[in-house]
């Protein structure tokens, strides 16, 4: 036999081989086999399982169980998203939306006493006892220098009165404020020394001063549990500010959440403790 007429036969028996085996496999992949297959891959991805498969039909190449004719959808693996906006939550615990989405709510980070805290991490406190709240008016010498009224309803109706509102007009602020870059907040606040002195020291300090940023001093600190020990500490930042020369109400109150309610130096029981010692409010 010629070496071409072996090739030949060689080459006609592969095709018959091939033909035997492609029959055998017919038989074992029919559509019913096919279907009840893609009823378990959809149905694993959340899909409807029967819609979805009858879509499919033998003899393409690729299948399609989305909503658009024709789309090739692959299994997609869903990211987590982190979210924190939920209140008494730690920011820096993983808490994922996705979790509620399906039902499967994530633990939330415990949150402790304050006494539950220290006891837990064996700290020997002796913290000034606060309900919350600041009792006090604007420092004596701060009133005397600027002739700033001696109470807050003296104060405000000596002073224009008229309802009192959060928002802010543009028509409130003073036209030589409007150029310097400040929030509206920041601008209109500054005309309120005479009449809301809770609003003019959150964000300025007395117009003799000059704000200090940065670490606080021991003195500041110092100043700071005074103040608290005397008025009380938990609200009224801006009042609370004036007693503490060069710092504004809202570097008192991080000062409060950041350092002296985590340290134990005051109990307010409008905050608790995350296992890692984070300052979180919780309200009254």
């Amino acid at each position: 036999m010629a070496r071409g007429d072996s090739g030949n036969d060689y080459e006609t028996e592969r095709e018959a081989r091939i033909s035997r085996n492609f029959e055998k496999l017919k038989g074992l992949v029919t559509e019913r086999n096919i279907n009840k297959a893609m009823v378990s891959v959809v149905a694993s991805h959340g899909g409807d399982a029967k819609e979805n498969a009858s879509k499919w039909r033998p003899g393409r190449r690729r299948m399609s169980y989305g909503r658009r004719r024709g789309r090739v959808l692959a299994p997609v693996t869903r990211s987590l998203r982190k979210s924190s906006r939920l209140r008494g939550v730690d920011p820096g615990a993983e808490v994922f939306a996705d979790d509620r989405e399906s039902g499967s709510q994530a633990e939330e980070p415990k949150l402790l006493e304050l006494e539950e805290y220290f006891k837990e991490h064996g700290m020997e406190v002796d913290p000034i006892r606060s309900d919350g709240h600041f009792t006090g008016w604007v420092n004596e010498e701060v009133c005397e220098r600027y002739g700033i009224a001696g109470d807050p309803d003296r104060a405000w109706n000596e002073n224009g009165g008229g309802q009192f509102s959060f928002k802010i007009k543009k028509s409130d602020i003073p036209s030589h404020l409007r150029g310097r870059g400040w929030s509206d907040a920041r601008a209109f606040s500054s005309t309120l020394l005479l009449k809301n002195p809770n609003a003019y020291f959150y964000r300025h300090v007395a117009p003799h001063e000059t704000q200090s940023m940065g670490e606080w001093t021991e003195e500041e600190h110092n100043l700071f549990l005074e103040i608290a020990r005397t008025f009380g500490v938990g609200t009224k930042w801006g009042l609370f500010a004036s007693h503490i020369p060069k710092r504004v109400g809202y570097q008192c109150s991080a000062y409060y959440r950041e350092v002296i309610i985590p340290q134990g130096l005051v109990f307010d029981p409008k905050f608790k403790l995350t296992h890692g010692g984070k300052a979180v409010y919780v309200g009254c």
